[in-house]
């Protein structure tokens, strides 16, 4: 049997090489050295993807990972200072940015030549704001005026919706302030700035409201204060206005004993004809409930509610909660009375008269004034004056 000689240089068939093959795989690329540091930058949409499989399969290499270049703020500063290109040239001068008024202030202005209308920031005019109520277009708030140290002004800010109904009330309440009437609320000058307006007004010393808050007004002070808001209400009827808000929140008193009649947000024009349910719900009269035709009648109503509130520190039907249940009885049940007080005869009548239930038979201003004046000078009915309702007030606001 001849045998078969294995060379060197070809080994035969199943022989083991000397030098084992070693296996390149072509699709490995070398591996990036990575870095810890925080601050490093990875491209976009660089994330790493969980091993769940172990090392079944090759996974696709890290992406390349840079640290980010130093920032060196000498090396952005030019040291050369920048020169205009002739001794004579002159670096023009931008032009002042230009207000355009808005339809808006227009109006105001139109509407109110002899207020002061501005249209700058107006907290470069006044500081350190408070707010002291609400009113139905905006808050109230008090504050200083730098111009006048020691001044300080009620500021009413309302922001200027678009709506076309909103801004006739506001145009509404600004005409009725700018009227110099000693009963209403004075106003002193109206901002418009950006997409609010501030009406500044003159800053009283309480509310009635505030004084029932610790107790009741004495019969003396309660028909000198309604004698004042009927004064007010006279001067609004005359133009065609009716409050339609009438309440002790909105009957404010002066340091020198002063009765103004404010927030004119819900007033309307008598002369249009009104349906509307509007006004607090227990100050309404029955035709606003009922949603029938009604005018300046109304604010009589209200004000025999008031009178009612002055006494009794709290108005009638205060512990009914349910609306529906007290329209119900604003509609159906007799007017309401005294509950907690014990006024004079006079007095009931006066209420008696006011809350007249048929608007047609129910007294106008004029008239009531007429009779509360011939019932003053009869002593009939008490009347305090103005010092003695700062006695008062220096008392009960202690």
């Amino acid at each position: 049997m001849a045998l078969v000689q294995r060379s060197k240089s070809n080994p035969g068939f199943g022989a083991s090489p000397r030098y084992p093959i070693r296996r390149v795989q072509s699709c490995s690329l070398p591996k990036m050295i990575r870095t810890t540091s925080k601050n490093t930058w990875r491209s976009p949409g660089c994330c790493e993807i969980p091993n769940i499989l172990g090392h079944a399969y090759l996974g696709p290499d890290p992406p390349a990972v840079f640290d980010l270049r130093p920032l060196e703020l000498k090396k952005q500063i030019c040291k050369r200072p920048w020169y205009p290109p002739s001794p004579h040239y002159n670096v023009p001068q931008l032009k002042p940015l230009a207000r355009h008024e808005t339809r808006f202030e227009r109006t105001v202005k139109k509407m109110l030549p002899s207020q002061t209308v501005r249209s700058s920031n107006p907290r470069s005019r006044y500081d350190q704001f408070k707010e002291i109520g609400t009113g139905v277009n905006g808050a109230v708030v008090r504050a200083n005026d730098r111009r006048n140290p020691g001044v300080q002004v009620a500021i009413k800010r309302c922001k200027l919706d678009p709506d076309r109904t909103y801004r006739a009330a506001i145009l509404r309440e600004l005409k009725i302030m700018s009227g110099n009437h000693a009963n209403l609320i004075q106003l002193k000058e109206v901002t418009v700035w950006r997409d609010a307006i501030w009406i500044a007004m003159d800053l009283m010393r309480c509310s009635v409201f505030a004084v029932l808050c610790r107790r009741g007004m004495p019969e003396d002070h309660t028909i000198l204060v309604a004698r004042q808001t009927i004064l007010a209400l006279e001067h609004l009827h005359s133009k065609g206005v009716l409050h339609r808000d009438l309440k002790c929140e909105n009957l404010l008193l002066g340091w020198q004993g002063q009765v103004k009649l404010a927030d004119f947000g819900l007033s309307a024009r008598v002369a249009r004809p009104q349906r509307d349910r509007l006004g607090t719900s227990k100050w309404m009269a029955p035709e606003v409930i009922r949603q029938d035709h009604y005018n300046e009648k109304i604010d009589m109503w209200s004000l025999g509610i008031t009178l009612i509130e002055m006494m009794d520190r709290v108005p009638p039907h205060y512990l009914i909660k349910d609306e529906e249940e007290l329209f119900d009885v604003i509609t159906t049940e007799p007017s309401p009375t005294f509950t907690y007080s014990y006024p004079s005869m006079y007095m009931r009548g006066l209420v008696s008269w006011l809350l007249d239930e048929n608007p047609l038979t129910r007294p106008a201003a004029s008239d009531v004034l007429l009779e509360i004046d011939t019932h003053i000078n009869q002593k009939l009915l008490p009347c305090s004056s103005s010092a003695e309702l700062v006695h008062f007030l220096d008392q009960v606001l202690i």
